[in-house]
């Protein structure tokens, strides 16, 4: 049966994640993998998981299956998270959501739904997240590219982006990212979100948003902007969510596909969709993370222990971007820089050759991605002189 199944290679993210943990180098910097961490390299569990986890526990009384769309309250409450209590979307049933296995569950669900429902084809800005495309393309669907980023300049490309995005049609879909943009942390300001929202509505497609870092740019309300302003001007929208970042809950593998039709009856209709197809692929998601969320969001104090740590790690990681400009304008760097401090996120792309990527991994014990993405947490006060150091020699 499998004489001929061949070895692949490792993925290359998880597998630069081993050649820096089996790097004997005292002063190896990790800028690879996408998750939170300390200055310590440490992904801590947030307190307010904890205390949640823990009243999960004690409350426990079985082990049966939860519903099929996911942990009692969880749904309702991550629509209340992302559409705002008071927005008529959340008070007319207008969207639903359903729990899935992750961020990643979420846009294969909505890759299967996109592909029973006849789509032409899925368009997304260059560059994108690495496991975009394997994960949409898994369901059959046609995956299409347009300029998003100018490296060279280290900016948005606009025009090149708008150009693209003006030639789809009502069958197409686009695929945008909700805020702190991976790879590059370049978000598309709110005006430009008008511009899309106004070409949308001309020219009929659909709009699907990725919603990794919700709460990591500029805030929850702010980050949420939008999700909110699409629901509220489009027909149709389909959202993916990831509570991996925002709750630190990365094995636990929870997210949602919010699900907008054009009228009630329709979202319905794309609920018991979804439901079916997320049936047929892993049956029911774990319930274990939905319900630590649902028990945070249920709780006024959890909630605001919550956003106050959440506050924290964003406040962390804009230091670290700060901290890196800062360096180096005293190097002969200077402004180069610059555009780290003006982004989102945990990552942001230097204008750098995957062979300067490859030097700076075997020669200085600096590990960032293809492409040059680095993710800032792997930046400190300890190392960033080292650090700035090392891309001065290279980039200078």
């Amino acid at each position: 049966m499998f004489e001929k199944t061949e070895l692949l290679p490792p993925d290359p993210i998880l597998g630069l994640s081993k050649m820096f943990r089996d790097d004997p180098r005292e002063n190896k910097i990790d800028l690879g993998v996408g998750v939170y961490r300390t200055p310590e390299g440490k992904t801590p569990i947030m307190t307010a998981v904890s205390e949640a986890q823990q009243l999960v526990v004690n409350k426990e009384v079985t082990k049966a299956y939860t519903p099929a769309d996911g942990a009692p309250g969880f749904a309702d409450n991550i629509l209340k998270l992302v559409l705002g209590e008071d927005s008529a979307a959340y008070r007319e049933g207008s969207c639903s959501a359903v729990q899935t296995p992750g961020g990643c569950g979420a846009l294969r669900l909505a890759g299967e739904l996109l592909a029973r429902s006849g789509i032409e084809g899925l368009t997304v800005g260059s560059p994108t997240w690495a496991n975009h495309i394997p994960l949409l393309s898994a369901a059959g669907i046609n995956i299409h590219t347009v300029p998003y980023y100018d490296a060279a300049k280290s900016e948005i490309d606009f025009d090149a982006f708008v150009a693209g995005v003006r030639k789809l049609g009502p069958k197409d879909v686009l695929l945008l990212h909700g805020c702190c943009h991976n790879p590059t942390g370049a978000d598309l300001s709110r005006d430009q979100i008008d511009q899309i929202i106004d070409i949308a509505l001309d020219r009929g497609f659909l709009v699907f948003i990725d919603t990794a870092y919700h709460g990591f740019a500029k805030g929850l309300d702010e980050d949420a902007w939008i999700v909110r302003k699409m629901i509220k001007c489009l027909p149709e929208v389909l959202v993916s969510y990831s509570c991996s970042k925002n709750f630190g809950l990365y094995r636990e593998r929870t997210g949602a596909l919010i699900l907008k039709g054009k009228t009630t009856e329709r979202t319905k209709a794309l609920h018991s969709q979804a439901i079916s197809i997320a049936r047929g692929i892993y049956s029911m998601p774990p319930a274990h993370g939905g319900a630590i969320v649902n028990e945070i969001l249920s709780s006024d104090e959890l909630t605001a222990l919550w956003k106050q740590e959440l506050d924290e790690m964003r406040s962390a990681v804009t230091d670290n971007r700060q901290n890196l400009v800062t360096a180096a304008r005293s190097t002969r760097l200077g402004n180069r820089l610059d555009f780290i401090g003006e982004q989102y996120g945990m990552f942001s792309l230097l204008p750098i050759s995957n062979d300067v990527v490859e030097k700076l991994r075997t020669e200085q014990g600096v590990y960032a991605v293809s492409g040059g993405r680095i993710n800032v947490c792997g930046v400190n006060e300890s190392n960033v002189g080292h650090l700035i150091g090392v891309l001065e020699k290279y980039m200078a």
